[in-house]
C-alpha cells in the first residue's frame, strides 16, 4: 500500500526532499560523527525492534517514490535527537456541552501547498484520515479514526532524548489503531519515544478529552473536565519538567527557555481565551485560532521574525460528528467525521 502511495505521490515526495536538502545535509553530516552515531544508532535499533510494520511502510513509501529510504529516515527521526528545530502548531481541547479538538498546523512556508489529506483504508484495521506531509508517515499533524478518536500533534524538542526510545513518528503511527482514549493513553505510556510529541485527544463515545505529553520516555496526562473544560498546548512542556535535573541558573536551562519563547507567547494567548464554544463550536474555534498573529492571536503568517505560517486549521466536533477544515487561503469546508475517516472528498 505505501509503495503504491509513494508512486502516486512521487513528485510531491521528491519535491519535499529537494526543499529539505540543506537541513538533511547538515543532519547527515552530524549523523556520521561519533555523537551522531551514538544518538542515531539506538533510536534506529529501537524502531527496528518494536515497529517493524511501520518501518516497512516508510521503506515502501521510499521505494515507490524512488528516493533513498535513508533520506526519509533522517526526515522522520530528526526530531528524536534533541537538535534545535523550528516549532509550530497550537491545539485546543474543549469538554462540556460538546467535545471538540481544534488544531492549527504550522509549518515552513516552503511546505505551503504540499500538505494534503490522506485516508488509509486497510483491511482489518480502523480507517484513518490524517493531514500528511509527503515523505513522512501520516502521523505528525492531525488524525481522525473510525474508532471515534481524533487528535492534534504538537512537536516538542526534547533537550535530553531517551536512548531507549524509538522514533516518535513510528510510535504515533502505531497509535492509529487505538480503540479508546484509555487505550491511546496506555499505548503512549508503554511505548516510549526518543523525542517528543504532545497529543491532544478527543473521544466521541465518552465525550472525554485529554492532553498527553509523551517526551523522551516520560508521559504526563491531563484530562479536561466539565469544571475545567478548556485545555491548550503549543510547543513547550507544561506538565513534565524539561530539561530534567537542570537548575534554573544553568546556562542550558536559559537556552531552553529562549527556544520556547515564541511557544510560550502563543500559550499565553490561548490561556487568555474566554470560553464560549458551546454556542457555535466551529465559529468560535476559527475565531480563536485564525483571527490574528502574536501578540493578539496564534495565527502565523511567516512575517519576520517568525519563520513559520499556519498551513491549515482543523476543528473536530466529536459530539456532533462534524469536522471543519480551513485552508491557509481562507476556504472552509465541513463534513461529517464519519465520512471524513472513510475518505469521502472534502470540498468547500
Amino acid at each position: 500500500m505505501f509503495r503504491s502511495l509513494g508512486r502516486w505521490a512521487r513528485s510531491d515526495v521528491q519535491a519535499a526532499l529537494v526543499e529539505s536538502a540543506p537541513d538533511r545535509a547538515i543532519l547527515r553530516r552530524w549523523a556520521d560523527t561519533a555523537e551522531g552515531k551514538a544518538c542515531f544508532g539506538p533510536v534506529l535499533a529501537a524502531t527496528e525492534r518494536d515497529y517493524g510494520t511501520q518501518l516497512a511502510e516508510l521503506e515502501g513509501l521510499a521505494e515507490g517514490a524512488g528516493v533513498p529510504v535513508e533520506d526519509l529516515l533522517l526526515t522522520s527521526l530528526r526530531g528524536d535527537f534533541g537538535t534545535a528545530a523550528r516549532m509550530g502548531c497550537s491545539t485546543l481541547a474543549w469538554r462540556r456541552e460538546t467535545t471538540v479538538v481544534a488544531h492549527n498546523e504550522d509549518g515552513d512556508p516552503r511546505l505551503d501547498g504540499c500538505l494534503m489529506l490522506l485516508t488509509l483504508l486497510v483491511e482489518g484495521e480502523a480507517a484513518v484520515t490524517a493531514l500528511w506531509y509527503p515523505g513522512t508517515l501520516p502521523t505528525n499533524a492531525f488524525v481522525a479514526t473510525s474508532q471515534g478518536l481524533a487528535w492534534g500533534i504538537n512537536h516538542i524538542p526534547a533537550v535530553r532524548p531517551s536512548s531507549a526510545g524509538a522514533g516518535r513518528h513510528f510510535v504515533a503511527r502505531a497509535l492509529h489503531q487505538a480503540a479508546t482514549l484509555d487505550e491511546a493513553v496506555a499505548h503512549l505510556r508503554t511505548h516510549p519515544s526518543a523525542g517528543g510529541f504532545t497529543y491532544t485527544i478527543a473521544e466521541a463515545a465518552s465525550g472525554r478529552a485529554a492532553v498527553v505529553e509523551a517526551v523522551a520516555g516520560r508521559v504526563a496526562v491531563v484530562e479536561a473536565t466539565p469544571d475545567d473544560p478548556l485545555h491548550w498546548h503549543t510547543n513547550h512542556l507544561r506538565h513534565i519538567p524539561d530539561p530534567p535535573d537542570l537548575p534554573p541558573a544553568d546556562p542550558q536551562a536559559a537556552e531552553v527557555r529562549g527556544r520556547y519563547a515564541e511557544s510560550i507567547a502563543r500559550g499565553r494567548v490561548l490561556s487568555g481565551l474566554t470560553p464560549g464554544p458551546a454556542e457555535s463550536p466551529s465559529t468560535w474555534y476559527l475565531q480563536a485560532l485564525c483571527s490574528a498573529p502574536l501578540p493578539h492571536g496564534v495565527y502565523r503568517t511567516a512575517a519576520s521574525p517568525d519563520p513559520l505560517m499556519t498551513l491549515c486549521t482543523v476543528i473536530a466536533d466529536m459530539s456532533n460528528d462534524t469536522i471543519t477544515i480551513r485552508r491557509r487561503t481562507g476556504e472552509t469546508a465541513t463534513c461529517s467525521l464519519t465520512d471524513f475517516t472513510q475518505g469521502v472528498p472534502v470540498t468547500p
